[in-house]
């Protein structure tokens, strides 16, 4: 756990500013007004002002300003908790009025506890008592019996506020473990995937290096010409050694994951496959496909095919979808992948931003292409892809 400096927690877990709802402030608002109304109705004077302020001007001017202060105190205290809680301190000493203040010097004392942690807490407390027993030497005794009132308050005004402030920097940290794991998940999903895209492009290439080699030897055999069987030879030795620079990579990315790397690679022929799997899984996918299907290296075929099967993951996953559309267009220059859903827009593209887009969009330029994702107007989500055809040799 990240240590703070005397004993302050974050800014960033203090209480809303002045300019939002601040129930501290109408609870100090609230107390005075009670004791104002418990003061003007009482028959027993002695026991709440000094007899000498009684309806008196000088009387109301001094409730008057310790009021102002108190208030002002108390809409700022969230930005200099202790310097209002000894505004308001100042305020309790100056008014003639028994514990007309204590309810804004609880408040603040709270604010204090929950924001500064407990060496400020013990301080501001003391803060606190100090001020009623100031009160009453400046003001003399008014036969009322205000202290017990005054300790108990100020002791549960701190131990709540300490109690608070606890639970928030728990909840602070909790929150910042969750990210964090979030965040390394984020980055070992996409190297996962970056992984897995490197091994799928490794066993494409390596079926055309094998094809050039056995063509070159091939080559050599037929030729008559010396020159040209070395170097159709030489163009064979060269696959060789790209090859073997090719299994060398392999074995750093499969590590004890090799077995699982054998199945053969799927193309677009295979997303009837892939849209009967997401039916059994809940989802009910439609293919469609318009213009004229063209070969397509399987390099290319197989991103395409990545690019379907992971939108339909997010779907499953985050949409809460019932029906998804696929749609392949295969225009002049480009292929067009189009995944359409039904479920919750927005939502679950918060979610799948991280994860999901990411990798479509890496295999998308790969290819050169780009993707666009943004949630339909009648409800839903969108994904599209543009992908160019690759030129030819």
């Amino acid at each position: 756990m990240q240590q703070i400096g005397a004993g302050r927690l974050p800014g960033r877990l203090r209480y809303p500013g002045p300019a939002q709802a601040d129930p501290g402030l109408a609870l100090g608002l609230l107390w005075i007004v009670a004791v104002l109304v418990v003061d003007n109705s009482s028959h027993a004077h002695v026991a709440v002002i000094p007899a000498a302020l009684h309806n008196t001007a000088a009387r109301w001017l001094v409730v008057a300003c310790a009021i102002a202060v108190a208030v002002a105190a108390l809409a700022l205290r969230h930005r200099q908790p202790l310097v209002a809680l000894f505004a308001i301190v100042a305020a309790v000493v100056a008014a003639p009025v028994v514990l007309l203040l204590l309810g804004p010097a609880l408040v603040a004392l709270y604010t204090v506890a929950i924001t500064l942690g407990p060496r400020d807490t013990a301080i501001a407390a003391v803060g606190v008592v100090a001020a009623f027993v100031l009160q009453r030497v400046a003001w003399g005794p008014t036969g009322d019996n205000s202290l017990p009132t005054v300790l108990i308050g100020t002791v549960a005004s701190a131990g709540l506020g300490l109690y608070a402030g606890v639970r928030r920097e728990s909840a602070r940290e909790r929150t910042a473990f969750e990210q964090r794991n979030e965040a390394l998940e984020a980055e070992r999903t996409v190297a996962e995937e970056r992984v897995r895209i490197a091994r799928e492009l490794h066993d494409v290439v390596a079926h055309t290096l094998s094809l050039i080699i056995v063509q070159s030897e091939v080559m050599r055999t037929n030729l008559a010409d010396e020159e040209r069987r070395a170097s159709a030879g030489a163009i064979a030795e060269l696959g060789r050694d790209a090859m073997a620079e090719l299994h060398r990579t392999l074995e750093l990315l499969r590590g004890g994951d090799e077995l699982t790397e054998r199945a053969p690679r799927p193309a677009l022929s295979d997303l009837q496959q892939l849209a009967d799997q997401s039916r059994g899984g809940g989802l009910d996918v439609e293919l469609g496909i318009e213009g004229v299907v063209r070969p397509l290296p399987a390099s290319f075929e197989l991103c395409a095919y990545r690019i379907v099967q992971e939108a339909l993951t997010n779907v499953r996953r985050h949409a809460n979808a019932a029906h998804a559309t696929v749609r392949l267009r295969f225009g002049a220059d480009a292929l067009e992948v189009s995944i359409e859903d039904d479920g919750a827009g927005a939502t679950a593209a918060a979610k799948s931003a991280g994860y999901g887009l990411r990798g479509i969009r890496e295999r998308a330029a790969m290819l050169g292409g780009a993707v666009s994702a943004s949630p339909r107007e009648e409800g839903g989500y969108r994904v599209s892809a543009v992908l160019p055809y690759p030129e030819p040799l």
